[in-house]
């Protein structure tokens, strides 16, 4: 059952919506999260060169004021101040004029670092660097270092950085709260899916279910609506309108078929009567004959009226209520054995294979009647000498009966409308019958929830009768 309501929102278009529209979001949440990390990284660097210029400018104006001494104490005494600071000052060959710093100690040669500068004196490199205890606390520091070197006059220059630690951890905490962000969006987005399509789905299950009984023959049945006037509720609206209706005009039609019959039964039961009187008192056997003849017409008329009125009474559904669960072994057999001598007469071989106790959900006369109508149509149009067939096993709804015949078929083109009322092939009418056997049989499995089909036998036909097994 849940693997079932999964697939079912899996396969939900309110489902696979949300699912575009999160990757959608997501793309654009990772579109702006990546310019705002670029950014921000932009935004910290131009900071901090400004921030170096400006030190820069104060380094060279007391170069300029109180000599190349003056300008390594301020340095000196920066470093102490901020560790995050780092300066040095150097002569014409790049080598530091007073004591060498102690981050200078863990580089690479002084000289490199003034190689590595680009044509604006800008430079990166990589600080290992064991602190003594501060403020800022104590151990070793790995960071890196973006720094200037300017050039003071022939003789003297400087270089002046900042750790960019600053930059990257802030940097570091962007990306996290962007990452974070994203999988709590995209957690969000799928449940948020998730509820959306269950609750559609439940929506359309209820049209579904209510569609089906429609389906079936139930005509009284409606769309439910809520009190929000939504989609739902307009197509609910529109939906009971037209079933309304519908429901006038299959009545209408209904009721008309059915006075026709009812009117014209009486006088057709009448004349029938009264012929059998005529043929009591007719004086020649030329004359019986002839009434016997006009007797099977009228029986036949009175066949075909009471079959339009039991298909009416079907498909109005009021057998509903006396549905039960119907043992289909036992109906299959009162069929063979009701329709063994007229095989055996044929010559016919009538053979059933059953499962054992296969029981459907429905009205035991209805399925009978309409078990019967299969069977004889299949020995009716089977040749002398011929086989049926009747098979009783699982099916795709839960039970399935087949009527197999070895007769002449029907033409691929033909199949779909045998089950119309009074459709009959060209080759068969001139043999007896209405037309209205097998509507009948389809329109007592519409009633039972069922289906049914025609194959090919090879030769003849298989008629596939589907009925949901009982509960």
């Amino acid at each position: 059952m849940f693997s079932e309501r999964l697939s079912n929102i899996w396969h939900s278009t309110t489902f696979r919506l949300g699912i575009r529209f999160m990757t959608l979001f997501a793309v654009s949440f990772v579109i702006v999260g990546t310019f705002m990390y670029w950014q921000t990284g932009t935004f910290m660097e131009r900071e901090l060169r400004s921030l170096i210029d400006a030190e820069t400018a104060e380094l060279q104006d007391f170069y300029y004021r109180l000599g190349p001494e003056r300008v390594a104490e301020e340095i000196a005494e920066r470093q102490r101040d901020d560790p995050f600071a780092v300066g040095v000052l150097l002569d014409e060959n790049c080598q530091p004029i007073t004591e060498s710093p102690d981050w200078l100690a863990h580089q690479d040669q002084p000289g490199d670092l003034c190689e590595n500068a680009d044509e604006d004196g800008w430079l990166l490199f990589e600080l290992d660097l064991a602190q003594p205890d501060s403020s800022f606390g104590a151990g070793e520091w790995d960071d890196d270092v973006y720094g200037r070197l300017v050039f003071l006059s022939a003789d003297y220059r400087i270089i002046v950085g900042r750790m960019v630690g600053n930059l990257e951890e802030t940097q570091g905490i962007i990306l996290d709260v962007l990452s974070w962000g994203l999988l709590f969006t995209l957690s969000l987005a799928i449940i948020g899916s998730i509820s959306m399509a269950r609750s559609v789905n439940n929506r359309l299950e209820s049209i579904n279910s209510i569609s089906r009984q429609i389906r079936r023959g139930d005509l009284s049945r409606r769309m439910p609506s809520t009190k929000g006037g939504d989609e739902f509720d307009r197509l609910g609206g529109n939906l009971n309108e037209m079933l309304d209706q519908i429901e006038k005009l299959m009545v209408g039609v209904r009721d008309v078929s059915n006075a026709i019959a009812h009117d014209l039964r009486t006088p057709l039961t009448r004349l029938r009567t009264n012929l059998e009187q005529v043929r009591d008192d007719a004086h020649s056997d030329k004359m019986r004959d002839q009434i016997e003849e006009t007797l099977s017409e009228a029986d036949a008329l009175l066949a075909t009226f009471s079959s339009l009125l039991r298909i009416s009474q079907i498909e109005a559904g009021n057998r509903r209520r006396e549905f039960g669960e119907v043992g289909l072994n036992k109906i299959i057999d009162d069929v063979v054995e009701l329709y063994e001598p007229l095989a055996a007469e044929k010559s016919l071989q009538l053979t059933t294979s059953a499962a054992t106790s296969v029981a459907a959900s429905g009205d035991r006369d209805l399925l009978f009647q309409a078990i019967s109508n299969l069977v004889d149509n299949a020995i009716k149009y089977t040749p002398t000498d011929g086989s049926v067939d009747i098979q009783l096993g699982e099916g795709p709804l839960g039970t399935r009966i087949e009527v197999a015949d070895s007769g002449t078929g029907i033409p691929v083109a033909e199949r779909e409308r045998v089950f119309e009322r009074f459709f009959r092939l060209e080759t068969h009418r001139s043999s007896p019958g209405s037309g209205l056997g097998l509507s009948l049989v389809a329109a007592v499995v519409t009633m039972h929830g069922g289906s049914i089909s025609v194959e090919d036998n090879d030769p003849g036909l298989r008629m596939l009768l589907d009925l949901p097994r009982a509960q």
